[in-house]
């Protein structure tokens, strides 16, 4: 083990370590973990999952309260659909701290298997994907417990296979990225589409996964889920300062909440066509399948419905891919694209993790323009600049908002506590926005790329 390794493990390491810190001082360690295990419980108890209560008592019963104790009052949602919650049962039925330490474990193999399955079907060293994935997936996404590395596990494992043509195998997996439904929903389009051998067993799959959601959470409840808690979520989370989807955008101008969602929505749909043609396009014209399954969550990210930061994560496979595949003119800017989206920016807000991302830009910056120093250093001074910069912009910023807009959301939902939280929480100034501006310029760069690159290499 060189060097160079060696740093970017410890690096990674600091970072996690760092993060880690931050959120355990505010209460939420594992809060996303501690929904998803009530919401199971509930769910086993043949309880709505979706609503405050039980799906409260359960959260305040459990583990450390110094949230609760914070933000009386708030239920943290659960919007996970049936089948994931039907597949968390079992862990619902331990104690919590045994069931929290058991998905840490399984959390931590999903990140490995990203990094051995990207280093496989883009032919990168799997200290390149470490680099990669180390701030924007693993250090974000642990801490809290979310689901994002299982659905981004399934995803790049979905891409080993298709690129193996292994198309039944592939699908298999593309089902299961439906655990994030709006980051699986483009994988599982992209294969039907493009990639007939793949339409059966993702029919099949499908409708287990459906089968098993009428049994646990029956039809009212599964309508309910599709019809009012995705939507309520989505608003939810609307005025949130870690979100990046054009709902919120919109929500922030003062758009009528409604016009936001339904904004959004169109606005999902059409990313999730233009991105299942652009996979089709470079998976047909490189030679290489992982396209079909990475491109489109790459565009379902750039303003989607529900994007919060840590699924910003999905997005780094397709520039991976394009790095290697594109021609040399095109690789400068996709390697640039991907430096912008390997740092989750918005941890300006945090000025205890400034020095973690030097090394993961610098590294990446080093390996993919040929071991030249000199660009490492100036990609590792710029990194810190800018998030200096952002630093300063985010200790300017007003303090969280002392009142909360009154949404349109069922009472009864998680959601309408959650709301309140979320816009109690977050500032909505313009140093809040600006913290965004770099993930959201990695994005465009990488799909005009994408984009601009397929009809090229069609001619």
């Amino acid at each position: 083990m060189n060097r160079i390794t060696v740093a970017i493990l410890l690096a990674s390491l600091a970072a996690l370590a760092a993060q880690t810190a931050v959120v355990t001082r505010t209460g939420f360690l594992m809060g996303d973990f501690r929904a998803f295990y009530c919401a199971a419980r509930v769910t086993s108890q043949g309880a709505n999952p979706y609503l405050a209560q039980p799906l409260r008592n359960c959260e305040i019963g459990i583990g450390r309260n110094l949230f609760f104790q914070r933000n009386p009052g708030v239920t943290i949602p659960a919007p996970l659909p049936g089948y994931a919650l039907a597949a968390l049962v079992p862990l619902g039925a331990l104690p919590f701290v045994v069931a929290a330490t058991l998905w840490t474990m399984l959390l931590l193999c999903a990140c490995a298997a990203c990094i051995a399955a990207l280093s496989r079907f883009a032919g990168i060293d799997w200290q390149v994907a470490l680099g990669v994935f180390a701030l924007s997936l693993c250090t974000i996404s642990l801490p809290f417990g979310e689901v994002v590395p299982l659905a981004l596990a399934c995803i790049c494992t979905a891409a080993y296979f298709a690129w193996r043509h292994r198309w039944r195998t592939a699908a298999l997996f593309a089902a299961g990225t439906m655990i994030e439904p709006h980051l699986g929903l483009p994988v599982c389009i992209a294969l039907a589409v493009w990639a007939p051998a793949t339409r059966l067993t993702l029919v099949l799959a499908l409708g287990v996964l459906a089968i098993v959601s009428l049994a646990v959470l029956g039809p009212a409840t599964n309508f309910e889920y599709f019809t009012s808690v995705l939507p309520a979520h989505a608003l939810s989370e609307a005025s949130r300062d870690t979100q990046y989807s054009l709902t919120a955008v919109l929500f922030s101008l003062g758009a009528p909440e409604s016009v936001a969602l339904r904004v959004g929505l169109v606005w999902y749909g059409a990313m999730l066509a233009l991105g299942t043609l652009v996979a089709g396009l470079l998976a047909r014209k490189t030679g290489n399948n992982a396209f079909f399954v990475c491109v489109p969550p790459a565009f379902a990210v750039f303003g989607g419905s529900f994007i919060h930061v840590t699924q910003i994560a999905a997005a780094l496979p397709a520039a991976v891919l394009l790095i290697f595949c594109a021609r040399r003119e095109q690789q400068s800017l996709a390697a640039i694209a991907l430096l912008l989206l390997a740092v989750p920016w918005t941890w300006a807000v945090s000025p205890a993790l400034v020095i973690a991302p030097l090394f993961p830009v610098g590294y990446l910056a080093w390996r993919y323009w040929n071991g030249n120093a000199r660009i490492a250093l100036l990609a590792a001074l710029a990194a810190a600049v800018l998030l200096w910069g952002l630093i300063q912009l985010a200790g300017a910023a007003p303090g969280a908002a002392t009142h909360a807009r009154a949404l349109a959301i069922d009472p009864r939902l998680a959601e309408a506590t959650w709301s309140n939280f979320t816009q109690k929480s977050s500032t909505n100034s313009i140093a809040a926005w600006m913290l965004r501006v770099p993930t959201w310029a990695g994005l465009l760069l990488l799909l005009t790329r994408a984009t601009a690159y397929a009809p090229r290499e069609a001619q």
